[in-house]
């Protein structure tokens, strides 16, 4: 069904972009001359590069640049961060202005009930920075990680539906750096059973596979022959999610 819409959607772009074609006529041609008419080239979709608009089956509303389009996901850009969004979740989409974008102000002030909880939020994802910075150990940052999930569950599922697009736009973020957070540990574990420096594979684990493929600059840093280092991958998808925390604080308002 997604892969069907996307085939109708293309095919609905590429044929409202070529021109009408004017009725004139033609001279008539002589017996035996050859025809000469020049080929007409489609002018390409303005698809890539174009700002969408994504409503997910869940109800939840992305916007960005589009970056890649294919049969089975879409990978937009909003905020300097990329996302990739399965087509099987995704409810319907609309290109064009529509789209939020970078700056955008939000209809409404903020609620006093999200600037509360978003506050709440973002302590408990300090927290966890904190931890790193001090060079917490492997069972304190899973105390961490349960703490930050109980948090960012509550978060998520209250603002991840709001109509206002600064609620929903940080619910997202929220849950985002959660997940890359959750991928760390789940590289960390890996780490186990290695001695010095431990190299994973991306069958090892879906964790591994997922942030090779959403992050392009942390496979390329964390590359080694067929194999990648497990400390560079824990270190960027870290610094991934502090750029998402980053965007976050921004978007509500929040100092540090």
């Amino acid at each position: 069904m997604i892969k069907a819409l996307i085939l109708i959607l293309f095919t609905g772009i590429i044929s409202s972009n070529v021109p009408a074609q004017s009725r004139k006529k033609h001279p008539t041609q002589k017996p035996g001359a050859k025809k000469t008419t020049p080929a007409e080239k489609p002018e390409t979709p303005p698809v890539i590069g174009s700002n969408v608009s994504i409503l997910t089956r869940n109800g939840d509303r992305v916007g960005g640049t589009l970056l890649e389009l294919t049969a089975f996901s879409i990978r937009l850009k909003s905020d300097d961060l990329e996302s990739v969004i399965s087509l099987d979740t995704v409810a319907s989409m609309a290109f064009g202005d529509a789209a939020p974008t970078k700056g955008q102000s939000p209809a409404a002030p903020p609620s006093a009930n999200f600037t509360r909880d978003v506050e709440t939020m973002l302590a408990a994802l300090q927290s966890l920075a904190s931890e790193l910075r001090n060079d917490t150990g492997y069972t304190e940052y899973g105390r961490q990680i349960t703490d930050l999930k109980r948090a960012a569950d509550k978060f998520v599922v209250r603002y991840g539906s709001s109509e206002e697009a600064t609620e929903s736009r940080c619910a997202a973020l929220a849950a985002a750096a959660l997940t890359d957070y959750s991928w760390a540990r789940t590289i960390w574990t890996l780490k186990f059973g290695y001695s010095g420096n431990a190299a994973v594979s991306e069958t090892d684990s879906p964790a591994v596979a997922d942030a090779l493929s959403l992050y392009s600059d942390v496979r390329q840093n964390a590359a080694g022959g067929t194999k990648f280092s497990a400390d560079k991958l824990i270190n960027g998808l870290w610094k991934k999610a502090s750029e998402k925390v980053d965007v976050l604080r921004s978007l509500s308002g929040r100092s540090r």
